[in-house]
């Protein structure tokens, strides 16, 4: 594969088209930097020597190709040429295109699996969509017939009828645009006589494709073909969106009404649960002015933009990793979404455009977005068009950034309610939620993202209460009744007396749920049934504690893997796993080696794709057949074992006992290589059943397991022969069909025979529907997601185990 390298006389900017670019290949691209010089007095230059090193760590089998700034930076890259390895250095070639737009342009190619060649002159025709809106007919006809062959060929289309609650929006749209921008093609998605580029997530969102559309995918180019499968696929997988699930919004433009006028409150539409009663406190925000400053010229303004750009999105991408590791999907997609409008490639020759008027940045930045957010707020959809505040919150991030001022921080008094007249996504997210009691917003809606986010941090509000700005006074007390959309002022006493006696209810329900989450579940004969807690991660351990998990059934070790640029080394892994153990004190926690490969890609260890994943190189096949990666792991898991002896070790995907006894040799060499002591107790090795050999051949693996966990997830799909992510047949990928729990039982059986724990950690485990069954099939231990275990274990207290009723 072709490696980039970005040389530029500012490490900011160099670093910040190095972010655009992996936004637009989603990582698909090797791109290293080397921006400016070691020299905090006198930072701008270039430096041969990081040059060089920037271009060894790209090359490597493949070549490599430099795009420069101006000036000093291309002798400097030349210079970088010389001091190589000369076999190297014919790997390399140096690229004029412009070094922003090629950039683009050559990530895009190369992430594709270009040839050099290819991939420089998509580089080198960079400008010529550019020159193209500008009018430049002739110099842009030379680009464009170089890069014709790209879009030639016959169309290709795909129909669908989309199946998403609420459309192709803003999550969705960063889903197609994330695995579609590195196809070499020309693809565009139409509903009825409009069209959008496929590329674009802006484009694809303002189109309003709502519920039931049909919609029709067409690809034209060397990669069409490719990318029909690619767009069939995630059309298939609900576009990252489980579509079966019902939504907890109106899926449509059901509209949003207050409720009736109540003497002494203010009405509103309810957001999300609770009632509270405290100080209303106010808090608003503002979206920094357009300086008063001189033009430079075009380039600069551009770079001046793009720097502030990279900026945002870097944090924006450092935020959805933090959410993600803390399970926090709900806010993960949404800065991922923001992201993904950030470095929507439709934006760039519009802001090109602004600047070529003599504008300066922030004046084009305000301009492109704005007419943006006029987009969004004259959607057909009103789930598209509360989305215009998204882009608000993105106007003003980025105008923070090009003027240099502080962002206001949602500060306001501990123990009071919020009002404002809307809240974007960053200011919600960045509630405590220890000092914010309820949020009273007089615009918003019950669909918005800081609703969505609202409810999902258990925050009582209240959104379209038309006059909560006027007339309530900063410090007054008011009570907020976020089950039926009322904000109080002034309620008689009979009406404050039972505003009372609901919240305490309401507070009672929450405080003996909490309770009776830390109690063991013991079942009415008297038996104690281990409920335990899938995680992922450290920022899981407090939540899983808290709902009452007796130790860890899953911990996915691939956190640790993705969103980095390079593999954790055993240090850092070791430190992790003890850390986890540590929390959980004399807890059993189950570490399941990495499961990847296949339809989970790692950036940081390139695999080849694969045309039927799920029956791939994934799991314990792709670990074996890299031994380095996998012994890494072992001895960094041996080595917390030694000190926290809670630790168990799981390997998923295992067929047949080959692997298994393959993978206990490993972790005996690992144990030599270590020089761990004879009385150090080894870790018990246990494996996922989810694969249907595993399951027919469960009386031999239990001979050299110590433990199994069934995976019901996978098990399920595998058994019924259906893809889980694939609606057309969704109703087969059931774990109540009676082939998945004929499997279930024969494992169990398999495992009592042996003597070990046959614990669950698949959807399965958390279903209170299926707890009679699984307890009655044989199943020892279940482990769920946090939220799931309060009412988990108040199923098994209600389960007489030695009963089959």
């Amino acid at each position: 594969m072709v490696g980039i390298v970005v040389v530029s006389h500012s490490k900011q900017l160099a670093e910040g088209i190095k972010e655009l670019a992996d936004q637009m290949t989603q990582g698909k691209c090797q791109i290293a930097v080397a921006g400016g010089i070691d020299d905090p007095a006198n930072p701008i230059g270039t430096d041969p020597v990081q040059i060089m090193t920037a271009i060894e760590t790209v090359v490597d089998d493949g070549s490599a190709l430099v795009l420069m700034d101006l000036g000093s930076a291309l002798l400097s890259a030349e210079m970088a040429l010389e001091l190589i390895d000369p076999e190297l250095a014919e790997k390399v070639q140096l690229c004029a295109a412009p070094i922003v737009e090629g950039t683009m342009s050559a990530a895009v190619a190369a992430g594709s699996g270009l040839p050099i060649e290819a991939v420089k002159a998509e580089a080198m025709a960079a400008l010529s969509a550019k020159k193209a809106h500008l009018g430049i007919e002739e110099e842009a006809s030379a680009s464009n017939s170089a890069s014709s062959a790209t879009v030639s060929g016959p169309a290709l289309e795909f129909n669908w009828t989309v199946l998403n609650p609420h459309g192709l929006h803003a999550r969705p749209a960063a889903a197609v645009v994330g695995a579609l921008s590195a196809f070499d093609a020309e693809l565009t998605i139409s509903r009825g006589v409009d069209s959008a580029n496929a590329k674009s997530l802006n484009s694809i969102a303002v189109l309003s494709v709502r519920k039931n559309d049909e919609i029709t995918f067409t690809a034209r180019g060397a990669q069409a073909e490719q990318a029909i499968l690619a767009f069939e696929a995630l059309a298939c997988d609900g576009f990252g969106e489980d579509v079966n699930v019902v939504p907890e919004m109106p899926t449509e433009d059901a509209t949003e009404t207050s409720v009736a006028e109540v003497d002494g409150a203010i009405a509103g539409v309810a957001a999300a649960d609770g009632i509270v009663t405290a100080p209303a406190s106010f808090f608003s925000v503002r979206t920094p002015k357009v300086p008063t400053r001189a033009f430079e010229d075009a380039e600069a303004e551009l770079k001046r933009l793009n720097s502030a750009i990279a900026r945002i999105v870097e944090g924006l991408r450092s935020e959805a990793v933090i959410a993600r590791l803390a399970k926090d999907t709900v806010k993960a997609e949404i800065f991922t979404a923001h992201g993904g409008m950030l470095s929507d490639p439709d934006l760039l020759p519009q802001f090109s455009a602004e600047v070529q008027k003599k504008t300066i940045a922030e004046q084009a930045w305000l301009n492109v977005m704005t007419r943006l957010q006029e987009q969004y707020a004259s959607s057909e959809s009103a789930y598209m068009r509360e989305r215009a505040m998204d882009v608000q919150d993105i106007i003003r991030q980025v105008m923070v950034a090009l003027v240099g001022a502080d962002d206001d921080e949602v500060d306001i008094a501990p123990n009071t309610i919020l009002f404002a007249e809307d809240l974007s996504p960053s200011d919600t997210a960045r509630l405590d939620k220890d000092t914010v009691l309820g949020i009273c917003l007089q615009g918003g809606g019950k669909t918005s993202h800081s609703a969505i986010i609202a409810r999902a941090m258990g925050i009582p509000a209240i959104v379209r209460a038309t006059g909560c700005l006027s007339e309530v006074k900063e410090g007054q007390q008011v009570t907020l009744d976020g089950f039926t959309g009322l904000l109080w002022t002034a309620p008689p006493d009979e009406k404050a007396a039972e505003l009372e006696a609901q919240r305490n209810v309401w507070i009672a329900q929450c405080e003996e749920t909490a309770t009776k989450a830390l109690e063991p579940a013991i079942t009415l004969d008297g038996v104690h049934f281990p409920v335990q807690a899938n995680i992922g991660g450290y920022g899981d351990v407090e939540k899983a504690l808290a709902s009452g998990a007796e130790g860890v059934g899953l911990l996915r070790t691939e956190f640790l893997f993705q969103s980095r640029a390079e593999l954790p080394d055993e240090d850092a892994q070791y430190d992790e796993y003890k850390r986890i153990a540590a929390a959980f004190g004399d807890k059993l926690i189950t570490i399941r080696t990495l499961d990847v490969g296949g339809d989970k890609p790692l950036a940081s260890y390139p695999m080849e794709k694969e045309e039927n994943p799920f029956l791939g190189h994934r799991g314990v096949r792709m670990c074996l057949s890299y031994p380095a990666l996998f012994k890494t792991q072992i001895r960094a898991l041996i080595r917390a074992a030694a000190e926290q002896s809670n630790i168990q070790m799981m390997v998923p995907m295992i067929a047949n006992q080959r692997e298994l006894k393959a993978v206990k040799v490993l972790v005996e060499e690992c144990r030599a290589e270590l020089s761990m002591p004879a009385n150090v107790v080894p870790m018990q090795v246990g494996i996922m059943i989810e694969v249907p050999a595993a399951v027919l051949d469960a009386d031999a693996l239990a001979q050299e397991a110590d433990f199994f966990s069934i995976g019901t997830n996978d098990l399920t799909q595998y058994v019924m022969a259906a893809d889980r992510g694939n609606p057309q047949v969704a109703e087969l990928v059931n774990y109540n069909e009676p082939a998945v729990i004929r499997a279930i039982k024969m494992t169990c059986e398999a495992g009592r025979k042996a003597g070990i724990a046959v614990s669950m950690c698949g959807e399965m485990a958390g279903d209170t529907k299926a707890t009679k069954l699984l307890v009655n099939a044989g199943v020892t231990k279940l482990s769920a997601s946090p939220a799931l275990l309060p009412d988990l274990k108040a199923c098994l207290r209600q389960i007489d185990v030695n009963s089959n009723a």
